[in-house]
């Protein structure tokens, strides 16, 4: 519900902010799919789907031809800039449902496990 209303899905948002976030000149397909844990084949179709709402654009990398590099276009940029917000908004009212505490236990333990994921 949540994403709906901007019409993105979990996968849709988790690839537009890691592109958000790489900034220009993109990542490539690959380093996405690494970064948002999927396989080669899932990264594909989502940049497909993304290409197809204009989300997204694709274009060869200047030092290997053979790499596909992946970067936001100007809609995608105006999306996640109205949606990060809220977002955030919507994070941090789940988030306060743990006091003080327990949100250090719990950032803490993310961290052990990003650092676990890192090593594999």
């Amino acid at each position: 519900m949540h994403f709906a209303g901007y019409g993105l899905s979990w996968p849709k948002f988790n690839a537009l902010v890691h592109l958000f976030m790489a900034g220009e000149p993109g990542i490539t397909q690959s380093e996405l799919g690494k970064k948002m844990l999927v396989s080669r084949a899932n990264v594909t179709g989502l940049i497909e789907r993304l290409e197809k709402e204009e989300l997204v654009a694709r274009g060869a990398d200047p030092s290997d031809k053979r790499v596909f590099r992946v970067c936001l276009t100007g809609k995608a940029i105006m999306l996640m800039n109205s949606f990060i917000p809220i977002h955030n908004s919507y994070v941090h009212k789940i988030m306060s449902a743990l006091d003080k505490h327990e949100r250090e236990v719990f950032i803490s333990l993310l961290k052990k496990i990003k650092n676990g994921l890192d090593s594999v």
